[in-house]
């Protein structure tokens, strides 16, 4: 670790070791987990920013300069290519990966709800616990429910919208009118209940800051709302880096959302591959001019 410290380029991965889970090397996903040798290679190297990039190039002494061929920024590094460069951000290549993130985020979320809605309201009456004659301890009354209460347990009329391609995406008037749109809203019409879910898809070293930037963005209209109306309104952020390493807030706000521990762990490594993927291909087309757009969301780990 102290070496490690010493390196000013291979140490990026420091950044984020308390925040994020790591890659699953394990053999299980490696063998049948879908994929590909390139992308585990880009994956490595990325995490000690060893990939090779006009920058790096420049640093070996293979290339003059080390601008990039977009943008035409001057310094052409991995993160610059990943999550930094106004082209690619323009050409919506940023928005693919970020889309086909939310889409995996998103069909889990509305799963989940599905299943609530159809299932009977838990039970939160109060049960007595009983103690033994001449005990001077106090008998305590626990809720039926209380061990798996989650911000979706008491309600079964919940509704989800996304903003993704072909969504008819509009904030519902009954809650507040604006023309935001945050990347996943569910609400409860009987328990005026509204959960906003911002997904950003940063490099892994501005976890901290994205996590602000879409406070600061959505602060002022949960503030309108909870002014403006009886809805009590509740932001929620989730982060998954580009280079595969999804934020331990991810996980914990879907356990927030009452996704069983399961189903969330199986969801952040499909998570974790996808956003890889999407940022290897983003990393190939770094010095094309021309992008796909017509490329479906990368959205499943078969893909």
């Amino acid at each position: 670790m102290t070496h490690t410290h010493s390196l000013k380029r291979q140490s990026v991965w420091l950044q984020w070791a308390e925040t994020a889970y790591p890659f699953d090397f394990s053999w299980q996903n490696l063998i049948w987990g879908g994929i590909s040798t390139d992308v585990l290679k880009f994956v490595l190297n990325s995490t000690v920013n060893w990939v090779r990039t006009p920058d790096l190039l420049h640093l070996w002494g293979y290339k003059k300069s080390c601008y990039c061929c977009l943008c035409g920024a001057e310094k052409c590094t991995l993160h610059h290519i990943l999550s930094g460069c106004s082209f690619s951000l323009n050409d919506k290549r940023f928005t693919w990966r970020h889309d086909s993130v939310l889409s995996l985020i998103y069909g889990a979320i509305r799963e989940h709800i599905e299943a609530l809605n159809n299932a009977p309201l838990p039970d939160n009456a109060l049960t007595i616990a009983f103690v033994k004659s001449g005990s001077t301890k106090t008998p305590k009354r626990t809720s039926k429910g209380s061990l798996k209460h989650n911000l979706l347990s008491n309600g079964n009329d919940w509704k989800i919208l996304a903003d993704l391609p072909g969504n008819n995406f509009v904030f519902p008037s009954e809650i507040y009118s604006t023309s935001e749109r945050p990347d996943i809203l569910i609400w409860s019409t009987k328990l005026k209940n509204v959960i906003l879910v911002e997904l950003t898809c940063p490099a892994e070293e501005g976890f901290q800051s994205a996590q602000l930037r879409k406070q600061s963005k959505y602060l002022p209209l949960v503030q309108n709302i909870s002014q403006s109306s009886s809805w009590k309104p509740l932001l929620l952020t989730v982060e998954v880096g580009a280079r595969g390493f999804v934020a331990i807030s991810t996980h914990q706000v879907l356990l927030k959302l009452g996704l069983p521990s399961r189903k969330v762990s199986s969801l952040c490594k499909t998570l974790s591959t996808t956003a890889a993927k999407c940022s290897y291909t983003i990393y190939l087309s770094s010095n094309l001019n021309t992008w796909d757009h017509n490329w479906p969301l990368l959205d499943s780990i078969t893909n």
